[in-house]
């Protein structure tokens, strides 16, 4: 009962903050209106006119500006193209590669013993610890 009380709370949170952005988008929007039309009350209808079509031809001017200015520049920025990739030396040919300890091999071995059932409990780490002693033989080669 307690997640459902959680779930209309949110709900009714998520909705109250919603309605509190939506009243100050109309608030603002009519904030705007108003200082227009107390600025241009006195204008003519030739000047109203001429407004309008400085907003439309600055507004769509930018848009074009915007729209084309992608296509048009061709910046040869290095970090763009990608780089070719390169496949790593064996961990056997590394000169300074890791290599594994015989503490940390003692360590693998005693947490093995501690959790008999780690094949079925946890496959993936039984698989990493696996491979920890296959590197530890292969390098005692």
């Amino acid at each position: 009962m307690k997640s459902m009380n959680r779930q209309i709370n949110k709900e009714a949170l998520t909705d109250k903050a919603a309605d509190g952005i939506a009243k100050g988008i109309l608030k603002s929007q009519n904030g705007f209106a108003n200082y227009m039309q107390s600025l241009s009350k006195n204008w003519k209808d030739k000047q109203q006119w001429i407004f309008l079509y400085f907003v439309c031809l600055l507004f769509g001017g930018l848009s074009i500006v915007a729209i084309v200015n992608p296509f048009r520049v061709k910046d040869n920025n290095s970090s763009i193209i990608p780089k070719s990739i390169t496949v790593p030396n064996s961990i056997h040919q590394q000169r300074n590669g890791f290599a594994i300890t015989e503490t940390e091999f003692q360590q693998v071995q005693e947490y093995k013993a501690k959790h008999p059932n780690l094949q079925k409990e946890r496959p993936g780490l039984f698989d990493s610890l696996s491979f920890i002693e296959e590197v530890y033989y292969s390098q005692k080669k």
